[in-house]
């Protein structure tokens, strides 16, 4: 499995002066899992069944907003910790801060090393150029690199097919 990409143009500004560059984006080719769906995919991994997990899932998202509005950051170990933030204006006094005064500003989350470094290993492939780019803007360069990246993809190399052609 690789974490699919397209290529987007965008300004560089790093130098000091405009400069447009093409990049690697994410492509999100799927809408997100849901809790069922999610539920559903660990079920087939794992032997529980998907209305323990759902409910699980369901719960633990209650426990978690539960704890934070307490001030408890929410770690789950082999993923990562839940915080919030607070804010507030600033003031002359500290007696001017009041309750009504601060709120919280965000809830994150912070992804534990190991996970991190997990996720950041993972390799990236690239959707063909032809299945997001417009037909006009296809050069012959990037038409060659969807020929090469489809006969990766199938283990066929260069060599077998000309052979075959030959023959």
């Amino acid at each position: 499995m690789a974490v699919p990409y397209v290529v987007r143009k965008k300004a560089d500004l790093t130098s000091g002066e405009k400069k447009e560059l093409w990049y690697g984006v994410p492509k999100r080719v799927l809408n997100p899992i849901r809790n069922r769906e999610f539920a559903e995919y660990m079920e087939r991994r794992s032997g529980f069944h998907r209305g323990q997990i759902d409910g699980i899932l369901t719960e633990m998202v209650d426990a978690i907003r539960t704890l934070l509005s307490i001030g408890q950051p929410v770690t789950i170990e082999g993923l990562g910790t839940f915080h919030t933030s607070l804010t507030s204006p600033g003031f002359e006094r500290p007696e001017q801060v009041t309750p009504g005064k601060v709120s919280v500003s965000r809830v994150y989350f912070v992804a534990c090393p190991e996970f991190g470094r997990q996720v950041k290993k993972m390799k990236c492939t690239r959707i063909p150029f032809n299945l997001y780019m417009p037909e006009n803007m296809l050069t012959k360069e990037m038409k060659e690199a969807d020929r090469e990246q489809e006969l990766a993809t199938y283990n066929i190399g260069r060599l077998e097919i000309d052979e075959e052609v030959q023959e």
